[in-house]
């Protein structure tokens, strides 16, 4: 027995591991069925499976539970039966024989069994309580237990589903092999199959099923672009793309597009609510057409600025929309309550995807529009004489964050071109972000570094960072160009990214904000996956939570434009919530 494998049978005793724990190896298309699951496998599914249960940012539907789960189970149980093949090969290469006496192997695996399914169902209990606990952090409504079983439940079925995949795909591999053999060396057959079905796996699932996916999302985001959103009609006033005299007309702006142009406060409203003269705000926008190229759209909206004479008001913002042309309402608002309509904003329209899959699809056309667009508003503000120009501002959320900053090739350029930058959620990859928070000062937590002092710039978690850093200190005169990176702590676009697939990021080891749960703990792939299923809930959250930033935004872009962040702005604020179309 020298050479015995782990899992041979004899007499009166038995190995701890078995080699025939999945019944053979057999690839007939009825064993991908039937063929038992591996208990080393299943533990590990266990294990990971338990971890997938642990809390995040944002209360978890059904789904998201079941997205996890699936995942992490299908994982845990790949490695679970790793580690046993390694133990095996560990025994058959040092002639190691792990004996126990006849059923106790079986004892074994049943205690083991007993102890994953006593961990999962407290695992499950605990799961719920901590959910519960998260909606009570950020406003939200907690979902019911059905909810969270229904998840489980589905998030269980997902895992069978992926198990008969990659079985399917280890018989292809094995049927691969066996063919290949006839006429070639063993090792090479082996690494010429693997070949063969990764390659088969990549080109069905990324030339196929996402190319497809993609296409289809385009047509029906084109489809989408072409119709008028609820509610809009072409506005009245020619100081607006799609009014009267504008040659961006109503029909060629876009469904977002649209909205931009018909939404926002006008002089009388600006009035009423502020009880000081106004103006009637400013707003020019081009939408996306096939028959011009990002730069002759960039034209058109320094031509609408020309036309509009945007040039002599005291503010021009320019505002990076996100996917299809979005611009959140609270943004230009803002700006327009608090200059007293003394303001012009400016956007263009780059794709007609939603934002999340621009950014997986088409990151560098966001980056390519803003820097086109800007540079041309910058351009014909500089072609000014230097008292007759507006004070030239750059904002965006999201996907137009992530384009904005990318605009500037560093800090000191940004603060060399800019009387002030407002932006919020931006997507952690942002390498403008990425740059200035490994400059935070130490001591100061990533969900709110302090840079230089605060002298510029200053991130802002809530609204007193605006004038204290995160632990009340005070950070003195805000001086000019002012520069704000607004971010929640529960928001995952600003908190998620690739390499929390390997590494702990400082956000969570610091444990800064209490808005975040205490519970929540950095476990390799499962952290990855939970922040990235938060996405999509993200703006269904609560006001100041998650992927939704509101009225702290007229605080924080009255600091950017010079003004008190602490003054009271309850007025606006309530106008601004006032305005059904606001969300």
């Amino acid at each position: 027995m020298a050479d015995a494998v782990v899992g041979e049978r004899t007499g009166r005793e038995s190995t701890l591991l078995s080699a025939d724990d999945e019944a053979g190896s057999s690839t007939a298309p009825d064993r991908l069925v039937t063929a038992r699951l591996r208990w080393t496998g299943l533990f590990g599914a266990g294990v990971l499976g338990l971890s997938a249960l642990s809390p995040s940012f944002i209360p978890r539907t059904w789904w998201m539970t079941a997205f996890n789960l699936a995942l992490c189970l299908t994982l845990g149980y790949g490695v679970g039966v790793l580690i046993a093949w390694l133990l095996r090969l560990f025994a058959r290469r040092t002639g190691l024989v792990v004996q126990m006496r006849a059923g106790a192997v079986r004892h074994v695996r049943l205690g083991f069994g007993l102890l994953v399914l006593a961990l999962l169902v407290d695992g499950v209990r605990r799961s719920i309580l901590l959910q519960d606990d998260i909606a009570r952090r950020i406003g939200a409504t907690p979902f019911p237990v059905s909810d969270h079983l229904l998840g489980i439940a589905a998030g269980v079925a997902g895992f069978g589903l992926l198990v008969l995949l990659f079985r399917a795909l280890r018989g292809l591999f094995r049927f691969v092999r066996r063919a290949s053999q006839r006429f070639l060396p063993g090792l090479l057959s082996a690494v010429i199959s693997l070949a063969l079905v990764v390659w088969l796996v990549v080109f069905v699932s990324n030339d196929v099923f996402f190319a497809q996916f993609v296409e289809y999302a385009s047509r029906k985001a084109a489809q989408v672009n072409a119709e008028t959103p609820p509610g809009r009609v072409p506005p009245t006033e020619s100081i607006r793309s799609g009014g009267p005299g504008s040659p961006e007309t109503w029909d060629t702006l876009g469904r977002q597009g649209q909205a931009v142009v018909a939404d926002g406060p006008r002089r009388a409203r600006i009035e009423q609510v502020t009880r000081e003269k106004a103006m009637d705000p400013i707003r020019v926008y081009a939408g996306k057409r096939g028959d011009r190229t990002l730069e002759q759209t960039a034209d058109a909206v320094v031509a609408e600025l020309e036309r509009t004479k945007a040039f002599d008001r005291s503010v021009l913002v320019v505002m990076m929309p996100a996917g299809e042309g979005w611009i959140p309402e609270w943004h230009p608002s803002a700006v327009e309550y608090l200059t007293r309509g003394n303001s012009a904003i400016a956007s263009m329209q780059y794709t007609y995807l939603p934002s999340a899959l621009a950014y997986i699809t088409d990151q560098d056309t966001a980056e390519k529009a803003a820097r086109v667009l800007f540079d041309k508003v910058e351009a014909a503000v500089d072609r000014r004489p230097p008292g007759a120009r507006p004070k030239l501002y750059i904002a965006g959320e999201s996907l137009g964050a992530y384009g904005g900053q990318a605009v500037f090739a560093d800090k000191s350029d940004l603060l060399r071109r800019v009387d002030g930058a407002m932006w919020t959620g931006t997507p952690r990859t942002s390498g403008l972000w990425r740059e200035l928070t490994a400059q935070r000062r130490a001591g100061s937590p990533e969900v709110a570094p302090v840079i230089d002092g605060g002298r510029h710039i200053r991130f802002i978690t809530e609204r007193q960072n605006a004038v204290n850093d995160f632990y009340g200190r005070p950070l003195g005169q805000w001086r000019t160009p002012r520069i704000a990176f607004a971010q929640n702590p529960t928001d995952p676009i600003v908190w998620w990214s690739p390499d929390l697939l390997w590494r702990e990021p400082d956000w969570l080891r610091e444990r800064a904000s209490t808005r975040v749960t205490s519970s929540m703990r950095w476990i390799p792939w499962v952290t990855f996956s939970q922040i990235a299923s938060d996405m999509p809930r993200s703006v269904r959250v609560p006001g100041g939570e998650g992927h939704r930033y509101q009225e702290d935004l007229v605080p924080l872009w009255a600091g950017v434009l010079g003004q008190d962040p602490m003054a009271d702005y309850g007025p606006i604020q309530r106008a601004m919530r006032a305005d059904d179309r606001i969300f």
